[in-house]
């Protein structure tokens, strides 16, 4: 179950490039929030993304060089991720599936644009201490 038992998405991605996140679909009147949080590596880069107290849905695309799939904490079935927000991948908090989503423009009106502070974080490289 997305964001239960500790499982948040992780997206692996391959070359340098951004990945954006829309979180939406809040109680109380809470504008969605957008941004993307970027890499430079060349190689294999994994992003974890968390979940919000505040927002049910969730839309992301990868804009870099290479592919990128996702997939919900450690089970080990994989979905792809889109190259733009017509093709997004999409889940609701509690879900079990990741699906693909034509995130159109009417979807942003009055979400609050968070370059870099959104709940999407880069995982080091080199996690060895």
């Amino acid at each position: 179950m997305v964001f239960g038992n500790a499982e948040g998405i992780l997206v692996t991605t391959h070359g340098p490039g951004r990945l954006h996140l829309y979180t939406y679909g809040a109680s109380g009147g809470l504008a969605g929030v957008y941004g993307s949080v970027s890499t430079s590596r060349r190689g294999v880069s994994h992003f974890m993304i968390s979940h919000s107290y505040n927002y049910t849905k969730y839309a992301f695309f990868w804009d870099g060089a290479g592919k990128a799939e996702c997939r919900v904490g450690a089970k080990p079935k994989r979905y792809p991720v889109g190259n733009n927000w017509r093709e997004s991948a999409w889940v609701k908090w509690g879900e079990t599936e990741i699906s693909t989503l034509d995130v159109s423009p009417e979807y942003f009106a009055g979400a609050v644009g968070r370059e870099n502070q959104v709940t999407c974080f880069l995982i080091p490289e080199d996690l060895s201490y």
